[in-house]
């Protein structure tokens, strides 16, 4: 049994913070081609689905700027923004806008800036976009080794009362102040390997019968528990046992190599039974050897898969 979880695609939209003040000016024309090529990008079968849905012609309403106080979008601080979209499952939430401390001007003409859509698409991680509106050896990374802009360092920066600045195409650089997003409910399912649960059910049947069968055909007393047998030799005493008192295995196996029948052992005085000794050297270093071959080989597939992920994803194996 295991669980699957859907991941959102969703628009990342960057607008002035007088394109959701109610009854002010409002101007689309720069992004309007863009996002009618971004929206029939939404080719798949969930972005279809989505595309002709309530949520979506209510994000169309609110991109137009006619209905920009619905409480299915949330108000956000930068920081808190970058830390709910920097994931690469983003489950649920949706389509973004990003509030600059500007308003539209001879500068910025349009009320909205600049659009994207952000997909599931390898090789590139989801969080990736915060960083690909040139954002690399932008001044903020000044005491950074790497002038390399990357989502955790830039969570980070933002995190710590930096500004988190866009270079845009057309508008050139802006500053955000604040975010709406989008709530939505999270699409998960319960499901099952049917191979794997055929091979149990098989296994489980195999089992079930052996145990009828030693039900049905054994009617003597069985020895299941270590209790089952400290009751049947208090009752019936072990003929092969019996005058042979403070002999261990060792004692016994040592008789029998020799062919001499085994009889009392004289009673010895030891220091103190270490909880190792009860099992012999043998085992322990087989079963010692076993398990390192198996964290050996585990800790080897771990770092190959790791390592093959890395290529596709950026989240760290914690946050996974």
């Amino acid at each position: 049994m295991y669980t699957s979880l859907a991941a959102n695609e969703f628009f990342v939209t960057v607008a002035t913070k007088d394109h959701f003040v109610p009854g002010a000016y409002s101007n689309t024309t720069t992004i309007s081609s863009t996002f009618d090529f971004r929206e029939a990008s939404i080719n798949d079968t969930t972005g279809q689905e989505y595309q002709h849905s309530d949520d979506f012609r209510l994000f169309k309403t609110i991109l137009e700027g006619h209905n920009t106080s619905t409480p299915r979008y949330e108000d956000l601080t930068p920081s808190e923004c970058i830390k709910l979209y920097n994931k690469d499952f983003v489950s649920d939430r949706r389509n973004l806008f990003l509030i600059t401390n500007h308003n539209s001007n001879t500068t910025h003409n349009d009320t909205l800036l600049e659009t994207t859509l952000v997909t599931d698409a390898p090789p590139t991680t989801r969080g990736n976009w915060m960083c690909n509106f040139n954002l690399n050896g932008h001044p903020w990374v000044f005491r950074s080794r790497s002038s390399e802009c990357t989502p955790g360092k830039l969570a980070q920066y933002v995190k710590r009362g930096y500004p988190w600045p866009l270079k845009l195409r057309e508008a050139g650089e802006v500053e955000i102040s604040g975010c709406k997003s989008e709530i939505t409910d999270e699409r998960c399912k319960v499901q099952f390997s049917l191979g794997i649960m055929i091979a149990v059910i098989c296994c489980n049947l195999v089992k079930a019968c052996c145990m009828v069968m030693t039900v049905v055909r054994s009617r003597e007393p069985t020895l299941v528990t270590l209790g089952d047998a400290v009751d049947s030799f208090l009752r019936t005493q072990d003929p092969t046992t019996m005058g042979i008192c403070f002999a261990d295995r060792r004692f016994i196996k040592r008789g029998w190599r020799h062919g001499r029948s085994a009889g009392p052992r004289q009673w010895k005085q030891k220091g103190a039974q270490r909880w190792w000794t009860s099992v012999s050297r043998t085992r322990w270093i087989t079963c010692n050897l076993l398990c390192l071959i198996t964290i050996i080989v585990a800790g080897v597939l771990l770092r190959l898969g790791l390592v093959q992920d890395g290529s596709v994803w950026g989240t760290d194996l914690k946050s996974m």
